[in-house]
């Protein structure tokens, strides 16, 4: 199947997509970003006792009824209570207890008066109170956050760190959650060298490999690096049937032009992968390859950066939020105004880099060659240019892909 819709590519590979049905055991504090396969309800009554939310004292609001500035009462402290104490007495009706935020209120008292709006005598352990309580103020119930059996998170939420709080609140350590998709990362092509190695002639550091890595390691997504691998057919092909089995998806870049050393269609053919779309109407990223073995996908991207960004973009993200469930972050597209210009005429769909800010994509530099990478610095979004177009131009209004 030769050039075909970006939105036909999409709808091809989802069609071949199944999401990940394995479960497995986390810690909360590692299972940020994973959905959650029980429903889970609260097991105690948080909090565990009547809680004071403040420094100050308690007592019964009966002993304060009168008092007021030009009629102030003293009461005597009984003992004091911390945070972490337990007192497990009654407090006579006639007496105060001096309490500190987070403590227990012990039995006898029913309000709690900061420390700010009293006049305590320390040395003879007493306070002067200038104004009447409520019953019950300045007081946290037992069970008022949450209590035993209410409903606290539901099967199929995504984790966010505000579910992780409540779970340690709760004393819950361990949950059930959907497993996350596992991406390998393979980089074609015998120009390629490791960053950290002395760079041969002829040869190129390989950033796709880290471009792509890092954006799955920041959507959340376990990945495997695999070594680069030379343009040698079976080199290539044996080692894709060796370890495809230890993913679900397989993301490669290079060797999907026309070119006499691009390699994936002669893998795809010793594999007998079956092959389905080679080239999408888009530019950058023409060439992009998708094939399926063993109904595992593998998604070929070209070997320019920045065109291997825009097939990841469009096409790798719907992959794996059908993967994961809608565990993996979607992109946002809005509409944007343009600030700066785009001279080149668009004959295809074309897609360059920007920055979104408020309303506005700004196009600040003239590297949008797809093999340049250094134009990416800056840069949060991609600009879509409707095909025909023959220039942007400042105030064009545009469909902008935030890809942050």
């Amino acid at each position: 199947m030769e050039l075909i819709t970006l939105e036909h590519a999409v709808k091809i590979l989802l069609e071949k997509v199944l999401p990940i049905k394995k479960y497995e055991e986390r810690t909360i504090l590692n299972s940020l970003g994973f959905i959650l396969n029980e429903t889970i309800y609260s097991p105690l009554n948080n909090p565990p006792f009547n809680r004071s939310p403040l420094d100050g004292f308690c007592f019964n609001s009966n002993l304060s009824i009168g008092a007021s500035k030009t009629s102030p009462k003293t009461l005597e402290v009984f003992t004091e209570i911390f945070a972490g104490d337990y007192f497990n007495k009654e407090v006579p009706s006639n007496m105060a207890v001096r309490i500190m935020t987070g403590a227990p209120i012990p039995k006898g008292c029913d309000c709690v008066i900061k420390q700010e709006d009293v006049l305590f005598d320390e040395k003879n352990k007493t306070f002067t109170l200038f104004k009447e309580m409520k019953k019950f103020e300045n007081f946290c119930f037992l069970g008022e956050d949450l209590s035993v059996g209410d409903l606290v998170v539901e099967k199929g939420e995504v984790i966010t760190y505000n579910h992780i709080g409540v779970l340690a609140s709760l004393g819950i350590k361990n949950i059930q959650v959907l497993k996350k998709p596992k991406i390998g990362i393979l980089s074609l092509g015998s120009e390629l060298a490791m960053p950290g190695y002395a760079l041969e002639e002829g040869k190129i550091y390989n950033s796709n490999l880290f471009t792509i890595a890092s954006k799955l390691t920041y959507l959340g997504v376990e990945t495997i690096l695999y070594p680069p691998l030379r343009d040698d057919v079976d080199e290539v092909s044996n080692f894709i049937e060796n370890h495809l089995d230890e993913i679900d998806l397989l993301i490669t870049t290079g060797g999907v032009s026309v070119g006499k050393k691009d390699i994936m269609h002669d893998v795809l053919k010793k594999m007998h992968a079956e092959r389905l779309f080679w080239k999408v109407d888009i530019q950058p990223g023409t060439p992009v390859l998708a094939s399926l073995k063993n109904e595992k996908l593998i998604l070929s991207l070209s070997g320019n950066p920045f065109a291997s960004l825009v097939n990841f973009e469009l096409l790798g993200r719907p992959i794996l939020d059908k993967l994961s469930s809608g565990a993996i972050r979607k992109t946002t597209t809005i509409s944007a105004e343009v600030v700066g210009e785009f001279s080149k005429k668009s004959v295809k769909r074309r897609f360059i880099r920007g920055y979104y800010s408020e309303g506005k994509v700004y196009i600040n530099n003239d590297k949008h060659s797809s093999g340049t990478i250094s134009s990416l610095l800056g840069k949060n979004s991609i600009i879509e240019i409707l095909p025909g177009t023959p220039f942007l131009k400042d105030g064009d209004k545009v469909k902008v892909i935030l890809i942050d």
